[in-house]
């Protein structure tokens, strides 16, 4: 064997071939030298094999013509080969080689070297310990692989002789579902990781183990419907892979397909029955449907295989919680409030529950705690508010709310609540404060705008209550009480159309408050509209003892006399002690001309009201109506007793005395 150790075998003669001057004798010898090294090699060559090698040999020492090349000797893992001119050297990334030596006619190598196309910068790779991961990386790197066979064919090793090629041996580079799977571990970029997994997949059809992976990637970085294909995937190439039916569950339950979570884990339980995390999400999808008491027999197995699984165990006291069993809750919380080193979260959950069922005491006692572990808890220190509130103490729960404002103060649920407390204390500055401040927070918050605009139509700051409520009417468009409030606040305004227009709204959306349609009636009048005035009066329900009087006061306005006494007639049936009721009457009869039925209530009305002075001046009218002007000047002095402002009585009195004085003498000069 030919053994060359040399790194660089390549001559410095500068692209010139070398002088030679060998005698006939000299060639004779080197020929019998070629004839005993070929026995030597190995005498089981072919006869022409050897014969041609001799030819070649002399033609390049005798004749000066180009070597010939047979083969390489090679070492690959530790293991001598003999690559020849038609065979391939195949590599993968575990391999380790060299080129030992380069067989040709140059029988002392000094001019023949090898190198690695394409994958070595070298000069000379002749004698070069090489490494297949660093061929594969490179094409890996370089993206030399082409097509999906997982080989790459078109690189060589080039054997040169002097500056010429005179032969090349086929490379045969393999790349594995591992090189890819190693590439992806090793890279930053999720993308390219992505790439490297889905190209290890397509050199293995059957690999579930990279197809999760990639799908865990896809999972981790929110491709949901790219993880849950290749999860499917996995479990068509093997169904009872437990770890792809559990992520396949999560996804299911995250994409609302609680159906299909609940089947797949019930598979996944039967497989493996001690499987907690099957159990746990069978669990959890059974608790997206409301099947509480099913949920919690799952994790009350989670817990059974896994008693110290606080997260289990806190999922079984929430179900038991949802469920409304209480009881069972409450025991769950506190076994975790015993044995956990963290047991904050089931202490909040306790307080809830028992602010829930109107234990503030325990409520109490659970945030104090909590407050013990964590003095600058501001959520503990809202939620401890809310407790004494429950108990009644309100000095604590305004202190509770100033402690949890101080450490979170931008907060907008404890600024809201801060204000609330303010507003039930009739403290409205303080509380418009809060609530301005949790519109600062947060500025399409709609209950801290409600209750500015409610605060100043309180305070009768009608124009700052229009600017609130139309603000609020962007954004919750669909609720008639802010438009029955802004039509109140436009009204006292005397802004009569836009109140008009709010009221309108808010009957449009459903509100069915007398008062409101009263509102809108009366708007209407104002406007001078009596007859739509009327109309929303008449829908109103009978029952309304205003709407009924102002309805009757607007048909005896319109001269609908008999429709306004036969209102004030059923007044007067519903309250028949109500001096009221009989004066109306009496004032519709008056206005009708019926002067005598007018004095018969008026009279009935100061049986039961004496000392009503307007019932008197309307009494004395009729009586002066119907000529009786006695009886008409006594009651007008009735009525100037009880009220000596009444102008009405102030001016009759007068007139009605010089009328009766002349009466008199009329018939005194009659008599005569």
């Amino acid at each position: 064997m030919i053994h060359q150790d040399r790194q660089d075998r390549r001559p410095k003669l500068n692209g010139r071939l070398p002088v030679k001057t060998l005698s006939i004798a000299a060639a004779v010898v080197v020929c019998i030298a070629v004839v005993a090294l070929l026995f030597y090699q190995g005498f089981f060559l072919s006869l022409a094999f050897q014969m041609s090698r001799i030819k070649n040999t002399f033609s390049y020492y005798v004749l000066k013509e180009k070597p010939q090349f047979y083969y390489l000797d090679v070492e690959k893992n530790g293991q001598d080969m003999r690559i020849y001119r038609n065979d391939v050297l195949e590599i993968t990334y575990r391999d380790e080689f060299v080129v030992k030596a380069v067989a040709s006619d140059d029988l002392s190598g000094k001019y023949t070297y090898v190198r690695f196309e394409g994958l070595s910068s070298r000069s000379s790779d002749l004698g070069v310990l090489m490494k297949g991961i660093d061929f594969v990386n490179k094409l890996i790197r370089t993206g030399g692989m082409s097509g999906r066979s997982g080989t790459v064919n078109n690189y060589q090793i080039l054997v040169h002789y002097l500056n010429d090629t005179i032969a090349s041996v086929p490379l045969k580079i393999v790349i594995t579902p591992q090189d890819w799977f190693r590439f992806a571990k090793e890279s930053s970029n999720v993308e390219q990781q992505i790439d490297y997994l889905k190209k290890a997949i397509e050199l293995n059809q059957n690999d579930v183990r990279v197809r999760k992976i990639l799908a865990g990637i896809y999972a981790h970085h929110g491709r949901t419907d790219d993880a849950k294909k290749l999860y499917q995937q996995v479990l068509t190439i093997q169904s009872d892979d437990t770890t792809a039916m559990l992520e396949l569950v999560k996804i299911h339950i995250k994409q609302k397909e609680f159906g299909a979570a609940a089947k797949l884990a019930g598979d996944l339980i039967k497989i493996n029955p001690k499987e907690t995390e099957g159990h746990l999400a069978l669990g959890l999808a059974l608790e997206e449907k409301k099947a509480w008491s099913k949920a919690a027999q799952h994790y009350r197995e989670a817990v059974r295989l896994e008693p110290h699984n606080d997260a289990a165990r806190f999922r079984l006291a929430d179900a038991y919680k949802n469920g409304n069993m209480m009881s069972n809750a409450i025991d769950e919380y506190q076994y975790i409030v015993k044995h956990s080193r963290e047991p904050e979260e089931a202490l909040f959950a306790l307080g809830d529950i028992y602010l829930k069922l109107k234990k503030t005491d325990e409520a109490i006692k659970c945030y104090r705690e909590i407050l013990r572990r964590q003095p600058k808890n501001p959520v503990a220190h809202a939620n401890l508010a809310v407790a004494y509130a429950g108990s009644g103490k309100a000095q604590e729960e305004l202190q509770s709310l100033k402690k949890a404002a101080a450490l979170n103060p931008n907060e907008p649920t404890i600024r809201f609540n801060l204000g609330a407390v303010y507003e039930r204390k009739k403290m409205y500055g303080d509380a418009a404060r809060e609530y301005r401040h949790v519109l600062k927070i947060n500025p399409s918050d709609t209950d801290a705008l409600e209750r500015l605009a409610d605060l100043s139509l309180k305070n009768k700051q009608y124009s700052q209550a229009v600017n609130y409520y139309e603000r609020l009417k962007t954004k919750s468009s669909r609720k008639a009480s802010v438009y029955a409030n802004l039509g109140f606040a436009y009204g006292e305004l005397k802004k009569y159309q836009a109140a008009a227009s709010n009221y309108e709204k808010a009957i449009q959306l459903g509100a069915k408050e007398p008062v409101l349609r009263a509102n809108l009636a009366d708007t209407y009048e104002k406007m001078g509209m009596k007859k739509k005035a009327i109309a929303v009066y008449e829908k109103m329900p009978a029952s309304s003892k205003d709407a009924s009087t102002a309805l009757a006061d607007l048909y005896l306005k319109e001269k609908n006399y008999q429709k306004a006494i036969a209102i004030y007639q059923k007044l007067a049936k519903q309250e028949p002690k109500k001096a009221g009721s009989y004066a109306n009457l009496g004032f519709a009869y008056a206005a009708a001309g019926n002067y005598d039925q007018a004095i018969k209530h008026y009279n009935t009305a100061l049986k039961f009201d004496s000392d009503d002075a307007d019932i008197y001046d309307n009494l004395g009218e009729a009586y002066e109506k119907k000529g009786l002007y006695q009886k008409a000047l006594e009651t007008y002095k009735k009525a100037h007793a009880l009220n000596p402002e009444s102008p009405k009585a102030a001016q009759r009195i007068p007139r009605l005395n010089i009328q009766l004085l002349q009466e008199r003498k009329r018939q005194n000069t009659g008599s005569e």
